[in-house]
Order: C-alpha cells, then sequence, then structure tokens
C-alpha cells in the first residue's frame, strides 16, 4: 500500500481549534461589521503558506469574505465579476480551506502565461465584512490541520492589534 501524501494526511485527520499559547497561534477572532475589515494572516500565523487547511467560521452574522494580495474593499450588493466580489458564510456555517503554496504552477493548456501555466499563489490578505445595514459579530478562523513531522517552529506567538 502506498504511503499517504502530506496533503492526504493533513486531510484525513483535522484538528480541533487548539487554543493559543505563548509559542502557538491557532486561533484568530475578528468583529465583523458594515464596514470592509482586513487582517494579514501572515503576520498571525507562522507559515501561512505551508499548505495547511484552516477553517472560518461566521459567528452571530452573515460574513462576507476574500482573500486578496493587498487591502481593499467588499461590497455584497455588486454583480458580476468587480474587484469587490466576496463570498457569504452563514452564521454559525463552517468554511474549510487549504492554503495553497505559493508558486504552485498548475497545468491550464495553451494561452495562459508563457509557459501554458497559471501561478496559484497565496494570499495572506483576508477582507471581510457583515452585510450592509446588519449588527455586528465574529468572524473565527483556526488552523485545522498540522503537518506530520510538525513542530512549535510552524506557529507564530501571539500578534497585537487584532
Amino acid at each position: 500500500m502506498a504511503a499517504e501524501s502530506q496533503i492526504t494526511t493533513e486531510a484525513n485527520n483535522a484538528t480541533p481549534p487548539l487554543m493559543n499559547m505563548d509559542a502557538i497561534v491557532c486561533v484568530w477572532v475578528g468583529i465583523a461589521g458594515p464596514t470592509t475589515q482586513t487582517v494579514d494572516l501572515s503576520s498571525v500565523f507562522g507559515n501561512w503558506g505551508s499548505g495547511h487547511y484552516y477553517t472560518l467560521v461566521a459567528d452571530g452574522v452573515k460574513v462576507y469574505h476574500a482573500f486578496g494580495p493587498v487591502a481593499g474593499t467588499l461590497d455584497e450588493s455588486k454583480l458580476g465579476t468587480p474587484t469587490q466580489a466576496a463570498i457569504p458564510i452563514e452564521s454559525g456555517e463552517k468554511f474549510p480551506f487549504r492554503v495553497i503554496p505559493q508558486g504552485r504552477a498548475v497545468a491550464t493548456g495553451s494561452g495562459l502565461g508563457a509557459q501554458g501555466k497559471a501561478t496559484m499563489v497565496t494570499y495572506n490578505i483576508l477582507h471581510f465584512k457583515a452585510p450592509t445595514g446588519t449588527a455586528t459579530g465574529y468572524i473565527r478562523l483556526f488552523r485545522s490541520s498540522v503537518g506530520v513531522n510538525q513542530d512549535a517552529s510552524e506557529f507564530k506567538g501571539p500578534s497585537t492589534g487584532f
């Protein structure tokens, strides 16, 4: 039987939210209100682009969110493909995802890029907001996988200002 890949091992061994400690950050919480907030997750979690799974949770309010390379604004009423477009998470709903390591090339066929490949990047800026005209709530994010050979170097200490 073939050995599991790192990705499969992490997906099959999801972790619950672990409490933050002096040297380890596993949970981040932000307030979602009617204006767009941003957070640079690479300054919160160590090795943000290392391929771990994370889970977003909306708490107390529907939260619109999108990741990007720089801070911007979201507008839940925009149609089509504007830069302000976002995806909602209903209150109480979880949105699991995997951060793709930076510089990973994916074959896409002819016409895209010099070598016919699109390069996936790890966007570290999380944009989030509650619907316009609603009360505030929370958006919670936790690292929901650990690597097979993981140690404390995978995590950063708690940041201030959030």
